[in-house]
């Protein structure tokens, strides 16, 4: 998906000038996943809820300047959106598949196992929905502690319900299969994200050992194994790595005769030898094209991040 197409999915639901349907959902945790519960609401926060999802939306999906990017680039640390593609192997937000089917209404009682909000937005048969974390600051129970609120007569009295906010927040935009999130860690905290890192990470390995190129594979599944992703993510990234699509023999050859590389790594009976985690690390720093030489100044630079310019006329 394209940040047009982003922000076009967004505006056929909520800039059409027609009022679009709000349903809220309480999301419990339980054994056995994520369930969800109606959440009535009143005509006037309903109103307000509008209001302020029109705000969350408009200031982080819509704004000029957003930008939107697979997931495998998360690696980058750049301030933008990231999209991750549900799939048989990682789909966190299965749960929404019932949503039309939904029957139970969120009570007081299910406040222990609340963890987020569904907002699910839709105008005629145009639909997404926004996922709102919950942390526990965000909720007021009673039976913790003593609060009261000011009455009619400018006296205080006790709260005899808990309280629940709701925020200018959209951490998390479903549309279809998509996850649109600038959250990572999120991601990673509670659905799980950190497993879809480390598989695709393996992926990497696997075609890095297909090409029959190097000796030392298993300096790859150390150098992904550290417990901060950090390595994991560089790895993810480099999956899709136009390097890889070079022959074998001539990948090779070009490696020899870099101005870089050819120093960079040990070459022996036509096989680049990873003798450490660190020969790792430049390897995938390869795949990845890390390193960019400036024509104005003739300096090489470490750009983890780049954008791929159209060719000069």
């Amino acid at each position: 998906m394209t940040t047009d197409e982003m922000k076009s999915n967004i505006k056929t639901v909520v800039c059409t000038g027609m009022s679009y349907g709000i349903t809220v959902f309480a999301c419990l945790k339980s054994d056995e996943g994520t369930n969800l519960k109606k959440f009535l609401v009143t005509d006037e926060l309903h109103s307000n809820l509008k209001s302020i999802l029109d705000n969350a939306l408009s200031s982080k999906y819509l704004a000029d300047g957003v930008e939107l990017e697979p997931s495998e680039n998360i690696a980058d640390g750049s301030s933008v959106l990231y999209e991750v593609v549900q799939t048989e192997n990682y789909c966190p937000f299965t749960f929404l598949n019932n949503v039309n089917t939904v029957e139970g209404q969120y009570s007081e009682e299910d406040q222990t196992n609340l963890t987020g909000w569904i907002f699910r937005l839709n105008l005629n048969d145009n639909t997404f929905c926004i996922y709102q974390h919950i942390y526990p600051m965000r909720l007021i129970n009673r039976s913790k502690s003593l609060f009261a609120m000011l009455s009619h007569n400018k006296t205080y009295k006790t709260l005899d319900r808990d309280v629940l906010k709701i925020d200018s927040r959209a951490d998390i935009l479903i549309i279809g299969n998509s996850l649109i999130t600038s959250n990572i860690p999120l991601l990673q905290n509670t659905f799980g994200f950190e497993r879809y890192i480390r598989a695709e990470a393996a992926k990497t390995i696997a075609a890095i050992e297909a090409i029959d190129l190097v000796e030392g594979i298993d300096k790859f599944l150390a150098f992904e194994n550290k417990e901060k992703l950090t390595n994991a993510k560089k790895l993810m990234k480099a999956k899709n790595s136009p390097v890889l699509n070079i022959p074998r023999d001539e990948l090779l050859r070009r490696i020899k005769v870099h101005g870089r590389y050819k120093d960079k790594f040990i070459i022996e009976n036509e096989k680049i030898h990873i003798k450490s985690q660190k020969d790792a690390n430049e390897f995938v720093k390869m795949l990845n094209d890390d390193i960019v030489r400036s024509e104005l100044t003739n300096q090489e630079y470490d750009s983890i991040r780049k954008m791929l310019l159209e060719p000069l006329k």
